[in-house]
């Protein structure tokens, strides 16, 4: 096994920021996550999501199968030398990187981890997500043991919604979460706003203002005021689609 095929997702991302000569926190800003979490991330520690690994992949010319298997190159071949079969669409690439993850995640569960039964929330509303208060448990899904890492109070909901496309969550995805009334700036929580539940990335400026941001273009920032009855349920883990 050659030394670049046997580094760690996290090895490879901390190879990506080291190649640009980046901090770790103007590396997180152009990923949309913090300075700390990508020291975590480059340690493995939390696991890096199909979310994170393809803004990566968006915001440096990194290729996607060596970011995803630590195969091949890490720079991709400049534009008039791409193969004619790598996907344009940016739904297409997406697609393609999850089935990829998915694929590298059997394979690393298949050593016989333990099974999780998570708790599936029945109902979703055009905001993003169901009021956790008002609606049955539809179903349990598993996942394995390693993906909680450690974590308490797991949940999983289904995203009704087009507000996080550029996060990697479509509608009809079911986001793992951890319930947790905490969250650091850049994670991607679950909140509610004058009891609508929403989920956006979570903004702390240095002014200590916070925002949800979209990650869709099409959508509007939303700014906290403090006649806002606003309150985080839960931090988003990780997105898991079927095709």
């Amino acid at each position: 096994m050659s030394e670049q095929h046997s580094l760690s997702v996290g090895a490879r991302i901390r190879q990506v920021r080291r190649h640009f000569s980046l901090k770790q926190a103007d590396f997180g800003r152009k990923i949309g996550l913090s300075g700390s979490r990508v020291s975590e991330l480059e340690h493995d520690k939390g696991g890096a999501g199909a979310n994170v690994l393809m803004s990566i992949c968006r915001e440096f010319p990194v290729s996607h199968q060596w970011m995803l298997t630590g195969t091949g190159t890490m720079l991709k071949a400049e534009k008039s030398q791409k193969s004619r079969a790598e996907p344009e669409n940016l739904t297409d690439r997406l697609r393609e990187l999850e089935e990829q993850v998915r694929l590298i995640l059997l394979d690393k569960g298949s050593s016989g981890s333990r099974l999780l039964d998570v708790p599936l929330y029945a109902s979703a509303v055009a905001a993003g997500l169901p009021s956790l208060a008002s609606c049955e448990v539809e179903d349990t899904i598993e996942i394995p043991e390693s993906w909680s890492h450690g974590r308490k109070n797991l949940f999983a909901v289904r995203v009704q919604g087009e507000s996080m496309l550029d996060a990697g969550i479509m509608p009809g995805d079911r986001l793992l979460v951890e319930a947790t009334q905490a969250a650091r700036d850049q994670q991607i929580v679950i909140a509610s706003i004058d009891g609508e539940m929403t989920v956006k990335k979570l903004d702390i400026g240095r002014d200590g203002r916070v925002r949800l941001e979209p990650r869709n273009s099409a959508y509007e920032t939303i700014t906290i005021s403090p006649e806002m009855d606003f309150r985080i349920h839960g931090i988003v883990l990780a997105s898991i689609r079927h095709y």
